[in-house]
């Protein structure tokens, strides 16, 4: 498909000229800015399109972003990142380090906050019925900053990974590929999980999953029944193991050119800190705060690997076909 009628099928936008190569290269298309070097034009809740950290309003929410300067030129990739219950976008973004590699790597980073948690808990949440705002978020930003269409991504933890579960299964057609942690089978608001009742994704689109064995605010067993069925719905083979110790294994599942990829690990929260009840549910290399009063669910360290950073790789390497 050309970039166009990627534009046109997947963003509803006019064609603007401008796309990427849609190859693995991490860095913004060169061929698309010599096409466009017009910098991009502010519209809907995307009012500042300067490059930096910046927060806008996009209906009753709130939205953290930071537009790399090579984004204001056409071609880059775009990322939303979505926190759990008790967090809001930029905490979940001081454990992902996202916004950094994204600047690094070129991409715009996408950091919403959901509403209120409640029960008298700090921070914020996210339920099913926001999952139509979040895909016009990430069309807005896309439009605006004029992202290459086969490098839109979407990464959660917690009760964030229970929406990226189900905007890998109902916007295959928006995002190249998905990165769910810390969430399985359940929570999901009476509805169908992804890969429940004959609910999958419209096309096999690559997954990579965080998963606590110890995870007690989720379940291992909810995490692990949800990556059999991926599995099985894409008809995977494997597993093969990547890498691995006696703490964490990196496993690796085929099925044509689709992979999906787990990091199962035994980490878990400082035993003495506000989480320590999560104990496995937590962000491996994460340098935040273990004691901090919010949202405070870094892996206590040493960790063999930084799931952000495993996050961006796997993300730089699945671009659309």
């Amino acid at each position: 498909m050309s970039s166009i009628a990627r534009w046109l099928l997947v963003l509803g936008v006019a064609a603007c000229g401008c796309g990427g190569s849609g190859g693995n290269d991490d860095r913004p298309d060169d061929g698309a800015r010599a096409i466009d070097a017009t910098p991009p034009v502010a519209s809907g809740c995307v009012t500042d399109v300067t490059a930096g950290d910046h927060e806008y309003r996009c209906g009753d929410r709130r939205v953290d972003a930071r537009i790399p300067p090579a984004c204001l030129a056409p071609g880059c990739g775009l990322i939303l990142v979505l926190h759990g219950d008790t967090g809001d976008g930029l905490l979940m973004d001081a454990h992902l380090k996202m916004r950094d590699l994204g600047e690094q790597r070129g991409y715009v980073v996408v950091a919403p906050t959901g509403p209120p948690f409640g029960f008298g808990r700090p921070g914020s949440t996210w339920s099913s019925s926001e999952d139509a705002n979040l895909v016009d978020i990430v069309r807005q930003f896309a439009s605006v900053f004029r992202v290459d269409a086969k490098k839109i991504h979407v990464t959660g933890f917690s009760r964030g990974g229970f929406v990226t579960w189900r905007l890998l299964c109902d916007h295959a057609d928006l995002f190249a590929s998905a990165a769910p942690s810390g969430a399985g089978f359940g929570n999901n608001f009476g509805e169908p999980t992804c890969f429940q009742q004959g609910r999958a994704p419209s096309r096999p689109i690559p997954i990579i999953f965080l998963l606590g064995r110890t995870d007690a605010s989720v379940g291992y067993a909810t995490m692990t029944g949800i990556r059999d069925a991926a599995v099985a719905s894409y008809g995977a083979t494997g597993p093969s193991n990547l890498a691995g110790d006696a703490a964490f294994v990196h496993a690796r599942w085929t099925a044509g050119d689709t992979v999906i990829e787990t990091l199962d690990h035994a980490y878990e929260t400082v035993d003495d800190g506000p989480f320590a009840s999560a104990r496995g549910h937590c962000v491996p290399g994460s340098t935040t705060d273990p004691y901090a009063a919010q949202y405070a669910i870094p892996c206590r360290r040493p960790n063999a690997f930084v799931w952000g950073e495993e996050v961006m790789d796997f993300f730089v390497a699945h671009p659309m076909p």
